[in-house]
């Protein structure tokens, strides 16, 4: 049996499960189950005769024959790309499905700035939204799940092409009571690690945070984590410590003011996080990239974008 025996999905599997090098990332990356996954694996083995990848209980290595089908797998992929250019280049801007993933401490204040506007100016726009980590999302964009990503820089993954959005400042969200809320300016050589409620690992906001720590403060972690920037800001309004936020986070009417002060970080160097718009080499829909980007730069501050 030869590559032409299988479907284009077959192959997107096959190089998901190469590329993440696990069976539940790669399942996760193309929304479908694990052991859907596994068995669908299974049977692609079974029309070509032979074996892709060496599974044990604590790893899965691809073989030599694997990583040949897998090179040749992405040419057809990126030629099938191609093609969908060629059609999409005969239709609107932003008209079809546009699969978009986000990170969880971005979306859900990004998206209501930008969203009336994307409706209003491409209607026949099929917008798609995932949100998760950079560290699901980077697979998924890798295995064709998703066609874009916004995310914090840096990525620092090769294949992808990026565009820089915006930078986003942080600002420090104290409790009422606490010094640093009545101090006249904070700097952050006035932040403490062991003073910090944070995210759980994985965010990459919990290290951004604890970078703009001076360097000898940052060994010493808060021990209280929580799972998302409302559960932050709740944790804050409690006293039980203080925290980084992203300003989109904190809006122009920052909830629970009676319980926490926002502030922002004095001194000549601005902190914050540098966003981007993330996409494969193969994903040729250039001009979507660009009104999508005009979109995003659009709906936010004007000064983040300076």
């Amino acid at each position: 049996m030869s590559i032409q025996n299988l479907g284009f999905r077959d192959l997107k599997y096959v190089v998901a499960v190469a590329e993440n090098q696990s069976i539940s990332r790669a399942a996760e990356a193309c929304a479908i189950t694990q052991p859907a996954l596994s068995e669908r694996l299974k049977r692609i083995e079974a029309t070509l005769g032979v074996e892709l990848f060496e599974r044990s209980k604590r790893s899965l290595k691809i073989t030599p024959v694997g990583e040949r089908l897998v090179r040749k797998a992405r040419e057809l992929l990126d030629e099938t790309a191609d093609i969908d250019e060629i059609l999409s280049t005969s239709h609107e801007p932003l008209t079809g499905q546009l699969r978009v993933g986000v990170i969880a401490t971005l979306g859900p204040y990004l998206m209501p700035l930008i969203l009336p506007k994307l409706r209003k100016s491409y209607p026949k726009l099929e917008l798609i939204l995932h949100e998760g980590l950079t560290e699901t999302l980077i697979p998924a964009l890798q295995a064709g799940s998703l066609d874009l990503i916004v995310a914090a820089a840096p990525l620092s993954t090769s294949g992808l092409r990026e565009y820089d959005l915006f930078t986003e400042p942080f600002v420090l969200a104290v409790p009422v009571g606490h010094k640093l809320a009545t101090q006249k300016t904070v700097s952050a050589h006035d932040l403490r690690g062991n003073e910090m409620v944070l995210l759980q690992d994985g965010h990459c906001l919990t290290g951004q945070a604890l970078d703009v720590c001076p360097a000898k403060q940052r060994q010493s972690r808060g021990r209280l984590h929580a799972m998302t920037l409302e559960t932050l800001r709740h944790m804050v309004a409690t006293g039980a410590g203080y925290t980084l936020l992203p300003s989109l986070a904190v809006g122009s009417k920052p909830p629970l003011t009676d319980l926490i002060r926002y502030r922002n970080l004095g001194g000549k160097q601005q902190y914050g996080r540098k966003i981007v718009l993330a996409w494969r080499h193969s994903f040729k829909r250039r001009e979507d990239i660009d009104r999508f980007s005009r979109i995003v730069r659009q709906s936010v501050p004007t000064k983040f974008c300076n």
